[in-house]
């Protein structure tokens, strides 16, 4: 039996959940920090919703890109996902122990066309070989 997984966007503390099955809607509350929420509907179909706390959209992105350093040392990375704010990526683990969090680095990646867009970003999340970080304000130079 598979499992119906959807992501949803929280407004308010509450989802809004269609049941796959017969379509019934219901508005769930949602517990502050949780990253799931189970709906189970009366005609007996559950479904799992990952929650989305983010304000923007996420264009989901696997292409490679580069990054650079203080020091100028570019390594290659395969971004994950792009939004308004910031950017995720994965990089090969023996580089990912050498990021830390609020760390400056440069961006270089192919945007949905073909213009190449570079960026200066800060380091906001690690886990593992998975970074997440936020642009930095426009007209700063690295």
């Amino acid at each position: 039996m598979s499992q119906y997984i959807k992501t949803i966007d929280v407004a308010g503390g509450m989802i809004k959940a269609t049941c796959p099955r017969c379509a019934r809607t219901a508005y769930l509350e949602v517990a502050p920090n949780s990253r799931r929420r189970i709906f189970r509907c009366r005609c007996g179909k559950s479904a799992t919703y990952n929650i989305n706390y983010r304000k923007e959209r996420r264009e989901v992105t696997y292409g490679p890109a580069r990054i650079i350093t203080r020091n100028a040392m570019q390594t290659k990375i395969r971004l994950n996902d792009v939004s308004v704010s910031g950017v995720s990526f994965y990089i090969g683990s023996e580089f990912a122990l050498a990021m830390r969090r609020g760390q400056e680095i440069g961006i270089k990646f192919r945007s949905g066309g073909s213009s190449v867009m570079q960026r200066k970003i800060r380091i906001k999340n690690i886990n593992k070989n998975r970074i997440g970080a936020q642009y930095v304000r426009a007209g700063v130079t690295w």
